[in-house]
């Protein structure tokens, strides 16, 4: 009769994994990659871009006299802030961004803004409404306002996520 051997193994499976944690357990680059880095990463994400609330409009005026009808009517609206630039610095702060709009006197206002900037577009439509209400348009109706934050919609929220698909390919 044939004796039976025992075998203290386990599947080869299993043999092929609990080498290959054994294997990353013993390199302290992959472990400080794999768990440490991204830690590092979401917590220097969330201070970099933090949950934003309201955003300012930056809005530029020629000084003068002209424009004086301009910052008084702004002066009132909440989240817009005016700059008196000189006509020849104009196009230069619009283009670095030190302001969204660019407003020239006159009736109706003229305004100046980049259509591919979403903050310029915005700033176009904040202070439209604003120099209007100024003007005495009444309001047909005012909408209520049901502020949601969801949950998911920052970068860092898809941050982890993302790394932890991308190591387990």
């Amino acid at each position: 009769m044939p004796t039976e051997t025992r075998r203290d193994t386990h599947a080869p499976v299993v043999e092929l994994t609990l080498a290959r944690l054994r294997e990353f357990v013993r390199e302290p680059e992959a472990l400080f990659w794999t768990f440490l880095f991204p830690v590092i990463m979401s917590v220097a994400m969330a201070i970099a871009f933090p949950a934003s609330g309201g955003q300012t409009v930056r809005v530029g005026v020629s000084p003068g006299a002209e424009t004086t009808h301009l910052r008084q009517a702004l002066a009132g609206a909440s989240d817009v802030v005016v700059r008196e630039i000189p006509v020849d610095d104009q196009l230069r702060a619009l283009r670095d961004g030190e302001i969204h709009l660019i407003i020239g006197g006159g009736s109706p206002p003229v305004y100046r803004f980049d259509p591919m900037r979403a903050e310029s577009r915005l700033a176009r439509l904040v202070v439209d409404a604003a120099l209007k209400r100024a003007a005495g348009r009444a309001e047909p109706w005012q909408a209520k306002e049901d502020l949601v934050e969801i949950p998911g919609s920052r970068y860092v929220d898809w941050l982890i996520p993302g790394i932890i698909s991308h190591c387990s390919r």
